[in-house]
């Protein structure tokens, strides 16, 4: 059997190995393959991944947990909605600023102008957000690292919450978008002047939060589309071969979907563990539903014979 590596899906539970505890085994536990399709299949996912023991014959049957499985995917995306609601509502609740933000990649036109939001200046700015020297699949790699400058740039003097989304443009460039609360009013001046700082293109986006649902619909979709895209994204990042020492370049994007701060709310971790909870409590209560109506049965005896009639 062949082992899996990891998947370009977040939360997959493909892997070497399984932490101790998982499942229904005390030791530890590794993903070997998927699951053949059978009448035993689990019916909450369409590929799943087959962990065994290397210790013992146990063996369990994991969802993929990735977004390119109808099912799954289905899942991660109630489990995100619930995420950056509970964490609006923490946020809400907490008298702060929301805003909606997008951050978009550098431009490609030389010499065009700077990009403006509302009022049109008399006179416009050539930014020179062009005149980058990386190309999109290096620029793509490195954009975490703009974003790492620009919410640091934002929370100074301020506290500042997140959750935001990547989603691959057209033009092949990653954009950001986020949900932004601060205690202090947050305008588009200020972000544009941080993004054109830290790498990001001049065309940004800050909106006031209106529709809190509407907004979690909306980045639940960008992950989606992140997912479903990011085989065609560009990349270019250097990486070490451990078999050879070589410096080589790694073409396949690593990206993490989605990232939200330390303080926005309840987390994915929590939020599964409540799901997990919920569904063994669903099971106790069905199996001890089965034993009680068996235990009927025996106590009402078997029926007696039909009468035939006269």
């Amino acid at each position: 059997m062949t082992t899996i590596t990891a998947g370009a899906d977040n939360g997959a539970r493909s892997g070497t190995e399984i932490p101790r505890g998982e499942g229904n085994c005390s030791h530890r536990m590794r993903v070997v393959g998927h699951v053949p399709e059978s009448r035993s299949t689990r019916d909450d996912c369409l590929k799943p991944l087959l962990a065994v023991c290397s210790l013992c014959p146990h063996s369990e049957q994991w969802r993929c947990d990735t977004y390119g499985c109808p099912l799954c995917g289905e899942t991660k995306r109630r489990r995100l909605e619930q995420v950056i609601a509970s964490g609006t509502a923490v946020q809400v609740g907490q008298a702060r600023f929301g805003y909606f933000v997008t951050l978009t990649g550098p431009g490609t036109e030389v010499g065009h102008k700077r990009w403006y939001q509302g009022k049109r200046p008399r006179k416009r700015v050539v930014c020179g957000c062009e005149s980058h020297s990386l190309s999109v699949g290096e620029w793509n790699a490195q954009e975490s690292k703009c974003w790492n400058r620009v919410r640091t740039r934002l929370a100074e003097g301020r506290e500042m919450q997140f959750i935001g989304a990547l989603e691959p443009q057209k033009r092949g460039y990653l954009h950001r978008h986020l949900i932004i609360f601060t205690k202090d009013v947050l305008v588009f001046s200020e972000v544009q002047e941080a993004a054109l700082a830290a790498g990001y293109g001049c065309v940004a986006d800050v909106q006031a939060l209106t529709s809190e649902q509407q907004v979690a619909r909306y980045l639940t979709k960008y992950v989606s589309k992140g997912a479903s895209d990011r085989a065609n994204v560009p990349w270019r990042k250097e990486k070490l071969d451990r078999q050879t020492g070589e410096i080589v370049d790694s073409v396949s994007p690593t990206y993490r979907l989605w990232s939200s701060s330390h303080g926005w709310g309840v987390t994915m971790r929590e939020v599964r563990a409540v799901a997990a909870a919920q569904a063994r409590q669903r099971a106790k209560y069905l199996a001890e539903l089965v034993d009680a109506l068996a235990a009927d049965q025996v106590l009402a005896g078997p029926r007696p014979a039909a009468l035939s009639p006269p």
